[in-house]
């Protein structure tokens, strides 16, 4: 592969988004480098892995660097997609090249939720041409989830504690502390159907936008359980679960003065241009 930054583009990549993950509107609980990841079916070779959580929610992101002097086609997005698919936790996807990317593979990466980027050094033209100070804004969608509850089969409940010579008002606490995926709905027999986190998340919009505080409901089609901490009733059975959802956007603007330019970073989606310095330091 031909490489024009003097260094391989994998580290490039890995400096750029270590400064962007670095940022104080996100709690970053780990960030690894160059790591072997394991899918369902195989295992991954990831050159940055990123997990942060946000409103009390975990989140992953996966970084793709590709040291490429041609455009990205939609065949190699195909393929991200399926390494994204393949690993548990549904995590998010960013692909990253110094070239452009061909119109299959913009239009395949905007339906697939994959972001696209172009990373490179800034070219004496960028230099030469640029104005002293540049605006830069940008724009943000927060997820927030609160009030998580669970509906109830009151009926099995009852009809269940007479079986096992409970008395009616008898009080259980169930399992439903700690992270969203900790939280798990089994069958009948136990096993896992589905996490309170992936609940959550598909009470949000695909593509995320601005939403007011509004209940959602999840209703299960089969026969549902969480446990309790009580070995006289270990599981209750629920109908369904809810949340209070709602999505903030956030806005911040980014102002450029006299820095070197070292790399540009821009996004494909909207044409936003993120600058650092040739230490890698984000220009602000």
């Amino acid at each position: 592969m031909e490489k024009n930054t003097g260094i391989p583009y994998e580290h490039l990549a890995r400096k750029i988004f270590d400064q962007i993950v670095n940022q104080n509107s996100v709690e970053t609980i780990d960030v690894q480098h160059d790591v072997l990841l394991r899918g369902t079916k195989t295992t991954h070779q990831i050159d940055v892995y990123w997990e942060f959580e946000i409103g009390g929610i975990k989140y992953a992101t996966i970084v793709q660097a590709k040291d490429w002097a041609r455009p990205v086609d939609q065949g190699e997005l195909i393929k991200f997609k399926g390494v994204l698919d393949d690993i548990p936790g549904q995590p998010r996807g960013v692909f990253v090249t110094k070239t452009d990317y061909q119109k299959g593979a913009k239009e395949f990466a905007d339906k697939s939720g994959i972001v696209l980027y172009e990373l490179r050094e800034a070219s004496e033209d960028d230099l030469r041409n640029r104005i002293q100070t540049i605006v830069i804004k940008l724009t943000a969608y927060v997820p927030y989830a609160s009030n998580f509850n669970l509906i109830l089969d009151d009926e099995w409940n009852v009809n269940e504690k007479k079986r096992l010579g409970l008395a009616p008002d008898d009080i259980f606490t169930m399992k439903i502390s700690g992270m969203p995926d900790e939280i798990l709905f089994t069958d009948g027999s136990g096993m896992r159907q589905t996490d309170a986190g992936e609940i959550i998340n598909s009470f949000f919009p695909k593509e995320l936008r601005e939403l007011a505080p509004i209940i959602k409901t999840h209703m299960f089609t089969k026969d549902t359980f969480v446990g309790t901490n009580d070995h006289r009733f270990p599981t209750v059975k629920v109908k369904g679960a809810q949340a209070i959802v709602s999505v903030s956007k956030a806005q911040d603007e980014i102002r450029v003065g006299d820095d070197i330019v070292g790399f540009i970073l821009r996004s494909v989606i909207d044409d936003s241009e993120q600058l650092f310095s040739k230490d890698y330091r984000r220009i602000k």
